[in-house]
Order: C-alpha cells, then structure tokens, then sequence
C-alpha cells in the first residue's frame, strides 16, 4: 500500500497506541491513534478493494485475497514490533471505529527524516478532516518523540482531494515527479510535499486551536 520500507539505523521506542482519549480528556481531537492488530484484516481488505481509494494511490491495481490480506497485516505488525516502521490505526473517539491507517516509513536516523502515507479507508468518513487530525499526531510523535527533522510524502497529481489537504495542513511543494507512475493506462506525474520540525512547531498551537474550535461547532 506504500512505498517499500527498510530498516532504519538507530532504535526506536514506539508505543503500541497513543494516548486513548480517556485518557486525555480536554483533547480536541475526534480520533485517536493505536497500533494494529489482526482482527482488523476484514476492514483493510474492503478498503484496498475499494476503487474510490485505489484511484488515488501510487499503487497498482491488484486482487488481494482475504489470505494475503492476513498474512500482510501479520507482516505490519511485525514490522511495527521491530521498529522498522510506525504503521497505527486511526480510530474514531465517539464510536472507537477503525477508519485508516497513517504510517512513517523508511525512517533514516542519520538524515532524520521519514516518508509519511495516510489513508481514511470508510467512504462515508472521507472528507470530514480525520486523516488532517491523524496527521497531525503521528507529525506530533515523528518530531517531538522520534526525532525527526523532515517528513515528506507523494501525491499523484490526479488526487486533487489529497493535494488540497496537503497544501491546508502546510506541506511545502517541492517539486513535480514527472511520469513517474504507470496507472490506469497512463503515466502519471507525482507531487512531492515535506514539512521540516521548525515548520511544523510553528503551526502546531494554531492547529490545535483551530481543531478545537471545529470539535466545540460539533457539539
């Protein structure tokens, strides 16, 4: 679902799940992040079967088995486990539903810096600023737990959805990856955003806030 991940160079300490809001209770945030676990195979499988999300993705096509979707989760949370790769579950506060993933892979400890992916994989929750929220928390823990100084991502430049959301959380464009991907019959030029530790401390109490605001218009 993402681009390949290798191992990084120095330890990492991640946590099975972030704080559960129970446990944070003035936390604006409608969702909470945790770690994976096998029983959320079924829903993965549904989501990577979805044309709305493959359409958006780097990634080809492919037909997945219910098998092969356990044996990759299996896979991630090993992955998880020996630290190659934070891949955690996004989770709605109010339903404790899990709706997608957000992962940091190819962490370099030498270069601080870490390839972000997201996805919201429940059609009916797209659109409503969760994966922005997710985001947020694991740019959080990248920066200020793991140390790193640079996150960055790619966007097919189809996805006008995605690069919306990237250019209002504060991405910086880098550039454009031209034909870089073949999908659905055409080479498709990609998108590269980053965003450096200064650039996101700076914006980090602004975006609280402004969460905040959006959770007290929801109730």
């Amino acid at each position: 679902m993402d681009a390949p991940e290798h191992s990084p160079q120095d330890p990492m300490n991640i946590p099975e799940h972030m704080p559960h809001p129970m446990d944070a209770p003035a936390d604006p945030f409608r969702v909470w992040l945790r770690a994976l676990e096998p029983e959320d195979a079924p829903g993965i499988y549904r989501w990577r079967n979805d044309p709305g999300y493959l359409s958006g993705v780097e990634s080809i096509k492919r037909y997945i088995s219910t098998e092969t979707e356990k044996r990759w989760i299996h896979q991630a949370i090993r992955n998880h486990e020996e630290k190659r790769v934070v891949r955690l579950g996004i989770v709605l506060k109010a339903t404790d539903e899990l709706i997608g993933m957000v992962h940091l892979s190819n962490i370099d400890h030498v270069s601080r810096h870490a390839n972000v992916g997201s996805l919201i994989g429940e059609p009916r929750h797209r659109g409503k600023g969760y994966v922005a929220e997710a985001r947020f928390l694991l740019f959080e823990y990248g920066f200020m737990e793991l140390g790193l100084q640079c996150i960055s991502t790619r966007i097919l430049a189809s996805n006008t959805a995605s690069i919306r959301s990237a250019e209002r959380f504060g991405y910086v464009k880098e550039g454009v990856l031209r034909r870089r991907i073949y999908k659905e019959g055409s080479f498709q030029d990609l998108i590269a955003y980053s965003m450096l530790r200064e650039e996101f401390m700076k914006k980090r109490e602004a975006w609280r806030s402004r969460v905040a605001g959006q959770a007290r218009e929801e109730t």
